[in-house]
């Protein structure tokens, strides 16, 4: 997942309430499966409906469409790295540290040197995968202790993916720019190659540490929306004020797979009907995104990264307590982990967004 607050067409859109809904939806999926509150309702129309629509996928598309756009904006390479470190970063930096608190004081972490476990926790963040932490340094979790084997930062390895897809971007869009005919194809045939890469190198792949968490099994993903908005002045028309005709074609489709299989959508394993589906859910994003006026619900609020950052955190420490199955954990885990999102947004993000605006500003006024 990667927060992204850079809008095309000048904020007439709804991508900030569609990011809030995909990390509701990584919130509420795994408190289903982790917290078994929704054992019995497997299968239902509820979990057809929650689990057709994944959020890490809406994110990936809405990065590739709004990433493309910040970068196509940006003065230089420079400026658009430096925006993205503003936004990903703080927050990054600060979530992992109360996770690894949280862990060191409840028996779970054993720091057994300052500059190793520094050099650990360094790699941690700039990377945000603690498996490469891991690898290049040390490993310094019991696995006991009040989380026991449990992984507050599970959700993690989505970031990783989008600090490689920031990575990688740029050298595609530079094609682009140059020849945007033979660019475009590029962008294609990265994306055709991803999803050839996917089938043999699965996200979840523990004996891949390095290809398994990069961008590189899921850029077909991104691709949907970075081809959508190199093109969107010709394409536009088949998303703007469509958004019944997608969700009609989407929950159609959800309803006939679930009658055959399920109407889970996996993207870890890219079968050709997973595929395929989420383009048809790529489409109802984008739709969605140009569809209808922008509300002012937030008010200029945006929690859908806390939400991510923290939902499992909570999560985990509730069944570190030992409460699951208990239907009023439906209320537990949104309330906890919406407050820790408001914090992260008013204390963190906020003031580096804020920042972040002044050195665009500042760098305008110079030239």
């Amino acid at each position: 997942m990667g927060p992204s607050n850079e809008h095309s067409s000048g904020h007439r859109n709804n991508f900030d309430l569609l990011r809030l809904f995909a990390a509701c939806q990584v919130m509420f999926s795994h408190a289903w499966n982790w917290l078994h509150l929704g054992d019995s309702l497997n299968g239902t129309t509820a979990f057809n409906l929650l689990f057709s629509t994944p959020g890490v996928a809406i994110f990936f598309v809405i990065s590739g469409f709004l990433v493309t756009d910040s970068y196509i904006r940006s003065s230089s390479a420079a400026s658009f790295f430096v925006k993205r470190s503003l936004r990903i970063f703080p927050a990054l930096f600060v979530n992992i540290a109360v996770m690894e608190l949280a862990l060191f004081v409840t028996g779970g972490l054993n720091v057994t040197g300052i500059l190793q476990y520094l050099s650990y926790f360094t790699v941690y963040i700039l990377t945000a995968a603690r498996i490469w932490a891991v690898y290049f340094t040390y490993e310094p979790y019991t696995m006991s202790g009040f989380y026991g084997v449990s992984d507050p930062s599970g959700v993690l390895w989505t970031l990783t993916v989008e600090l490689t897809f920031y990575l990688t971007l740029p050298t595609l869009l530079e094609f682009w720019r140059r020849w945007k005919r033979a660019g475009a194809l590029v962008v294609a045939v990265a994306a055709l190659g991803s999803w050839v890469m996917a089938q043999h190198f699965n996200i979840t792949d523990r004996y891949n540490p390095f290809l398994s968490v990069t961008v590189g099994p899921t850029f077909w993903i991104f691709s949907m929306g970075v081809l959508a908005r190199l093109y969107w002045h010709r394409v536009s028309r088949i998303f703007e004020g469509k958004l019944l005709w997608w969700l009609a074609i989407h929950l159609t489709i959800t309803w006939w797979v679930a009658g055959t299989s399920a109407a889970f959508i996996s993207i870890n394993n890219a079968a050709p009907v997973d595929a395929f589906r989420i383009a048809i859910l790529a489409g109802l994003v984008l739709s969605a995104a140009y569809s209808f006026p922008r509300p002012n619900l937030l008010r200029g609020q945006d929690l859908s990264y806390g939400i991510y950052l923290y939902h499992m955190l909570v999560m985990h420490t509730l069944i570190g307590i030992g409460w699951v199955g208990h239907w009023w954990l439906w209320i537990v885990e949104p309330v906890g982990t919406v407050a820790l999102a408001a914090l992260s947004w008013a204390l963190i993000e906020k003031p580096a967004m804020n920042l972040r605006t002044s050195l665009v500003a500042r760098r305008l006024s110079v030239a």
